[in-house]
């Protein structure tokens, strides 16, 4: 452990003689144990409680069999991780110091040399302190304590005072944690509520300035040029005036006489209307001839927009880019995992390949999950996957004081990251709270009336539609609704405006035939569930109880409706007798659904200009269960994958110019 910490002291010295902002990974050497027990285990970072429980023998893999529920304990304790960091006078001869967590899951408390840092309270944040000061030469001791996000969420429930709805979460605490809300269980997974350091952390050094960000101004004069505005935080004591930038676009220097400009001419488009232009940008601050500074971005020049405009129908809902409408051929994206660690960034990645291979133009990243890597951002730049990113607002939330705060810092931080990425064109408030709230009966539910009612409501609007739009203002052009669906389904209202998730198939028990007579102005969810295969089940089940009807098949299917509506569609829709066999129930159930996604797609595609697009939920799945999706947890496509493919691949590819 000690010889890896003097190769980095060792590149650290290097990296000193031209005195830049130096990062230095601190995934190493971690120890962890639960609160009040010994002894101490190895602990892998990036990573969480559960899977460095499983690496080192103290649980059973959760996916297997029906481990998942002999694991529930681990959300109701404390853990502790902790590591060494060797101080050298190299080190030491910063000016700043700054441990930075990039996720911390979710209630901690950071120490260095049991001197509080700083508590965390939200797994989307990062999380930074200063510690030059309380770093001395040799060993300091990094401690961070995960309280039981269970427990921790009662008291914030206590403290509010009303307890909002929680349909998927028999604990009822979910709402007043910002932590990823699938985790507490949901309709296509098991509940696996984790705590760790489930994102890099580092150790950033710094004099005179660090890099910031680089905001980019597009102007149109006699050819297409971009201003670029670096931002660079300085010593309080440093010459500013005296700065000199210099800007590097794809490798090549191109200021001139100090003006930081460049030429883009070329747009970026989506998959299957254009080419996906990506320029790389590097800004270096210099004094005295000196670089102290320099930060790097992507850049791809597009307009995007999305047009709700009234009409004889209704309200459109409609994405143009480049002054063109895009008929929108995609899907809905849930996390790769339960244990967000595991895969890591190519987890994401992958995901990004289904799409572009089955002729998609958009993924709608979903509320309830977590905000991905910039891996999976740059993948969608690069292959002209437009994204659909909701805040990770799944739940009501206490959306006043301390809550309020912490939630308006979360989304400004990942404004910041959306913006960098020609991608990302939409961003959404919430996933179905305000059609919840209007046709769910949860006033009933959770006895919120009176009083109750209107501080859950009206605080939880003001903070979509009013707070959120705010914020975006100073974030650049994108586009924001603040919630989806805009309209909901069951009523003839709901086919005429904005956005519709469908689900009178599955939820409400309806034919097929009914995508067809049901197609809103734009389809943001539908879908129909199948089970995977059999070969991947015998993966994680008991080869004894791989059969029609043990419990622990039963286990895999989640939803309230339970395998009935498969086994209603077997018959109404293929025409066949009900299977007989494990495997024979599984071949008909993919085969169910890929009746079902050729049906909506085509219907979809086919009910132009009326509609201009369509999300199938779901693209991928978490663990190896139940679900809506196309592709399974090991990343073996269905067979509905495959009529997507084909019928957005025959689709039209977009419409005409639209004038402004």
């Amino acid at each position: 452990m000690r010889s890896s910490l003097l190769v980095v002291c060792c590149w650290l010295s290097v990296a000193l003689a031209s005195a830049q902002e130096v990062h230095i990974p601190l995934h190493e050497g971690w120890t962890f144990c639960q609160v009040g027990k010994e002894p101490w285990y190895p602990a892998t970072v990036p990573g969480v409680v559960h899977t460095d429980l499983l690496r080192n023998g103290l649980i059973p893999d959760p996916y297997m069999g029906s481990n998942v529920d002999s694991v529930q304990w681990i959300e109701n304790e404390a853990w502790i991780y902790k590591r060494t960091i060797v101080a050298t006078d190299t080190l030491l001869k910063h000016g700043h110091l700054d441990l930075v967590f990039k996720g911390l899951d979710t209630f901690a408390e950071v120490y260095l040399n049991d001197s509080l840092l700083g508590k965390a309270d939200n797994m989307f944040r990062t999380w930074e302190w200063e510690v030059k000061d309380l770093l001395k030469l040799g060993d300091n001791e990094l401690k961070v304590i995960f309280r039981s996000p269970i427990k921790e969420g009662a008291k914030l429930r206590d403290a509010y005072g009303i307890q909002l709805p929680h349909d998927n979460d028999p604990s009822g605490v979910s709402p007043y944690i910002r932590k990823a809300a699938y985790q507490f269980g949901w309709d296509f997974c098991p509940r696996l509520v984790t705590s760790g350091i489930w994102q890099g952390v580092e150790l950033r050094g710094w004099k005179e300035a660090r890099f910031d960000d680089l905001y980019i101004h597009e102007f149109m004069r006699s050819e297409i040029r971009q201003q670029v505005m670096p931002s660079f935080i300085f010593e309080k004591d440093a010459n500013r005036k005296k700065v000199r930038y210099e800007l590097w676009q794809n490798g090549k220097r191109v200021d001139r006489s100090g003006e930081l400009w460049f030429k883009a001419k070329q747009e970026w488009w989506p998959a299957g209307s254009g080419s996906q232009p990506i320029h790389h940008l590097k800004v270096v601050a210099k004094l005295k001839g000196k670089v102290i500074a320099s930060g790097e971005r992507v850049f791809g020049r597009r307009m995007a927009d999305l047009f709700e405009t009234t009409d004889s129908i209704g309200s459109a809902f409609e994405f143009v880019v480049n002054e063109k409408p895009i008929f929108i051929k995609g899907c809905n994206l849930v996390p790769p995992t339960l244990l967000l660690p595991v895969g890591g960034d190519s987890a994401w990645v992958e995901q990004v390949c289904y799409m572009r291979q089955a002729n998609m133009n958009m993924v709608r990243v979903w509320a309830g999950g977590v905000y991905p890597p910039e891996a999976f951002y740059y993948a969608c730049d690069t292959a002209g996957i437009m994204v659909w990113q909701d805040f990770m607002f799944a739940n009501f939330v206490p959306a006043e004081g301390p809550f309020l705060l912490n939630a308006t810092y979360e989304v400004g931080q990942q404004l910041i990251r959306a913006l960098k990425h020609p991608s990302v064109v939409h961003m959404c408030g919430n996933n179905e709270l305000n059609v919840a709230w209007e046709n769910w009966g949860w006033q009933e539910r959770y006895d919120l009336h009176g009083f109750d009612s209107t501080r859950v409501i009206d605080s939880n609007r003001n903070l979509w539609s009013k707070v959120f739009p705010r914020q975006m203002m100073g974030y650049g052009s994108l586009d924001y609704t603040p919630t989806s669906p805009l309209s909901n389904w069951g009523n003839a209202e709901g086919l005429t405006k904005g956005d519709l998730h469908y689900w009178g198939v599955w939820h409400g028990d309806s034919t097929f035939s009914s995508f067809k007579n049901n197609v809103g102005r734009f389809v943001s969810e539908w879908g129909f569930q199948s089970y995977p295969d059999s070969a991947l089940l015998s993966h994680y089940i008991d080869p004894k109880e791989l059969f029609l009807g043990s419990p622990a098949v039963q286990r895999l299917q989640r939803s309230y409706k339970t395998d009935k509506p498969i086994w209603d569609a077997i018959e109404r829709e293929l025409g066949e007798e009900k299977p007989i066999t494990l495997g024979g129930f599984i071949e008909a159930s993919q085969r169910v659904q890929a009746k079902a996604y050729r049906l909506a797609t085509e219907a979809h595609i086919a009910a132009q200009p009326h509609c201009m697009g369509t999300l199938l939920w779901q693209l991928n799945d978490c663990w190896p269960g139940t679900s809506w999706s196309i592709i399974d947890y090991e990343g073996n496509p269905k067979p509905a994958y495959y009529e997507v493919q084909k019928v957005f691949n025959e689709g039209p590819k977009e419409g005409k110019e639209v004038k402004k």
